[in-house]
């Protein structure tokens, strides 16, 4: 415990001092914002509808990049070597390093909820989705970090990341494309739309169970990568 919270203390520490992380959080806030303002109907759908696509932005962009930034941030200043070789082990390093983006993002998401006027609903099926999303876009902004071997090169690596999980859902429908549409709808990003528009109509979780496991198949597919590619390119080079 004494080693994850020095780790957890120290990306505090680097974090505070970088401007980008509170850009990273603010957008999907202001979009959450006027998001809210675009409501076809006013009706609870449209408006849950609307919301996936700010909650999706501060999960990608919060989630993943801040962590991604960070990570990369390490690798190009070449302190990542040395907390490798330090006594903390592979978990405690990755708990430590995504502990301060999963609580970054969590403030995010419920200030992007806050500000959109969402009117009530049960939050018990989107909380544990958000969950799951929210742990997937870790493990890949872990996997743009270490892929990166600077800050502005995890942007780079990180911006077809956002174009296709969060951009493809709202955008694909325009392009009329029966292939598009099929890789579209097996995306983690799109069953995020399609549960919260599910729920907004009432249906139970029998009916959206399908729609959760291939969101969790995501979710661990994403952190069976993280691990494989920490193992190859955790070392700076």
């Amino acid at each position: 415990m004494k080693r994850l919270q020095a780790i957890i203390n120290k990306e505090w520490k680097d974090s505070i001092r970088n401007p980008q992380i509170l850009l990273m959080m603010g957008m999907p806030i202001l979009f959450a914002f006027l998001f809210s303002r675009m409501g076809a109907n006013g009706t609870t759908g449209d408006d849950m509808m609307i919301l996936s696509f700010p909650i999706l932005l501060a999960l990608s962009m919060t989630g993943a990049f801040v962590l991604a930034m960070m990570v990369a941030e390490e690798k190009e200043k070449h302190t990542l070597r040395v907390l490798m070789l330090s006594p903390a082990s592979t978990t405690e390093i990755l708990m430590g390093k995504s502990f301060l983006t999963f609580v970054l993002t969590v403030i995010a998401v419920i200030a992007s909820v806050a500000v959109s006027e969402v009117p009530e609903v049960s939050w018990g099926i989107p909380s544990l989705l958000i969950l799951i999303s929210l742990i997937m876009f870790i493990a890949l902004g872990l996997i743009i970090g270490l892929m990166s071997r600077t800050v502005q090169e995890s942007s780079i690596i990180g911006v077809p990341v956002l174009i296709i999980f969060v951009m493809a859902p709202m955008f694909a429908p325009m392009l009329d494309s029966e292939f598009m549409m099929s890789f579209v709808n097996y995306l983690p990003t799109q069953k995020f739309i399609d549960i919260m528009g599910g729920v907004s109509a009432g249906v139970t979780m029998g009916e959206i169970t399908s729609d959760l496991l291939i969101c969790v198949a995501w979710m661990v597919v994403s952190i069976v990568a993280a691990v494989a590619v920490y193992s190859r390119k955790r070392f700076d080079k």
